[in-house]
């Protein structure tokens, strides 16, 4: 009896079988479902300055950010997720020093000193999801 020593990648990977069901119609489902968050595996962080004359871009829009954290070492400080929104004050977030500001959407993320005639030190950190 002949043993095998090099198994597929399936069996390596412990893959499941896949399944096809084919569903017609609405479908309810009863009881819990099991969800799981997809890993973060990269990430990057930064400490940018900006100040009160104009809104800064910090990042842009990107499919693969799971999650931005700001945080203001110095002053209060002005987010924004659109140059259109960065055109007044009025239509920014205002965020105070030293909290943490948590973003999951992957949008543009504007930042400005709200703090007329100062500037501050705005610290970004990124995660990434992982890829396939």
């Amino acid at each position: 009896m002949a043993s095998e020593l090099q198994p597929d990648t399936r069996e390596v990977l412990q893959e499941e079988p896949e399944y096809v069901m084919a569903v017609q119609g609405a479908m309810t489902v009863k009881g819990p479902v099991r969800t799981q968050a997809l890993p973060r595996k990269g990430g990057a962080t930064r400490t940018r300055a900006v100040d009160d004359t104009r809104a800064v871009q910090l990042l842009t829009a990107d499919p693969r950010r799971a999650r931005v954290t700001l945080m203001s070492l110095d002053q209060e400080f002005l987010v924004a997720f659109s140059e259109a929104a960065c055109q007044a004050e009025s239509s920014m977030t205002a965020w105070p020093k030293g909290v943490p500001f948590v973003c999951d959407a992957t949008v543009d993320v504007y930042a400005q000193c709200a703090v007329e005639s100062e500037s501050t030190r705005v610290s970004v950190t990124t995660e990434l999801w992982a890829e396939g």
